[in-house]
């Protein structure tokens, strides 16, 4: 072996050698140490789904794959946002005509999401689901979102403003926003 060569050998494995602790540094840091998956890293809360004027089964098939997205993340959080709408569909879901919403009426179709999420999902933690009023937009419509651990709530996005609403007459019949499929 070459004399002139031995230091830029010896200067090779000690860089080697430090490219394989920084190596395992970086395999320590991405796995947990009580032997479990590796650390997610996504930390930003994610819109999982959004939906307006749907029929019942619809909104249970996206209220469905939600919770299975949900048992997916245990640690997670679910979130329900939900608009009230300036017009929306009457008499049916997919009907062109449409109508002043009642005072109260976007809460009441609201108020069959969650319990629809934790009686159709046993094991769901209740805990787990926040429902928040969003306020109002030109349609009803909900957004579904999971929020990972450490991460922040979802902000409503809002796109018409109270004063700029105008509502029909009438009470809220709760009976009349349940879904029967």
């Amino acid at each position: 072996m070459n004399a002139d060569r031995a230091p830029q050998l010896k200067a090779g494995v000690a860089g080697f050698l430090n490219g394989m602790q920084t190596l395992f540094l970086l395999a320590a840091l991405a796995f947990n140490f009580n032997g479990s998956d590796p650390i997610s890293i996504q930390r930003e809360t994610a819109k999982f789904d959004e939906f307006g004027d749907v029929c019942c089964g619809e909104e249970k098939a996206r209220l469905d794959n939600f919770a299975v997205a949900l048992q997916n993340v245990p640690e997670a959080r679910g979130f329900i946002v939900f608009y009230g709408g300036r017009r929306q569909s009457y008499p049916f879901c997919h009907s062109s005509r449409k109508r002043l919403p009642r005072r109260g009426e976007a809460q009441a179709r609201a108020e069959r999401l969650k319990p629809y999420l934790l009686h159709g999902w046993s094991t769901l933690d209740p805990r787990r689901v926040v429902v928040i009023d969003g306020g109002y937009r030109e349609t009803w419509s909900a957004e579904l979102w999971i929020m990972p651990k450490g991460g922040t709530a979802p902000k409503p996005t809002p796109t018409v403003r109270i004063e700029n609403m105008r509502f029909r007459r009438g009470k809220v019949r709760k009976g009349d926003y349940h879904c029967e499929v």
